[in-house]
């Protein structure tokens, strides 16, 4: 039968113990030499420089907080400013837009006019035919300008 590579590896891998057997909680595996020979000062000079390069982020963080709060705050501003601008600007083109309303009303207004002045004319040619021709008025000749 074929055997899992991965078991195989697993099996290569020599037999090894925590450097400090008290963890193991065998009573008879207790060393006492080993407290002994430990040094804390590597372990101690590598928590000072963790210490250190935390601290280091933690300014570096800090610094681009205020950065992006300040320009978070600028942009505000702006944003602030364009608004008002714009609302300013609508409020104008709404006036614009209501006098251009008023000039299209005014328009059609006149062309209503013209069309019932046309009519009156019309109406006046026909009643002036209507009469005999003693009693006629000359045609009326409407001009502009």
């Amino acid at each position: 039968t074929d055997k899992d590579p991965d078991l195989v590896k697993l099996q290569c891998v020599p037999m090894f113990l925590p450097i400090m057997r008290g963890t193991l909680n065998l009573p008879a595996v207790r060393d006492p030499e080993v407290l002994e020979r430990l040094d804390p000062s590597g372990f101690f000079s590598l928590c000072l420089r963790y210490q250190h390069h935390l601290a280091l982020c933690g300014e570096m963080v800090g610094s681009e907080q205020i950065h992006l709060g300040n320009r978070v705050r600028d942009l505000d501003f702006d944003i602030s400013r364009l608004m008002t601008v714009m609302t300013e600007r609508q409020k104008k083109y709404a006036k614009y837009a209501e006098k251009l309303g008023k000039v299209h009303e005014l328009s059609h207004q006149l062309n209503r006019c013209h069309m019932v002045l046309n009519q009156t004319l019309e109406s006046m040619e026909t009643l002036n035919n209507s009469l005999p021709l003693e009693e006629r008025l000359e045609p009326f000749v409407w001009t502009t300008g």
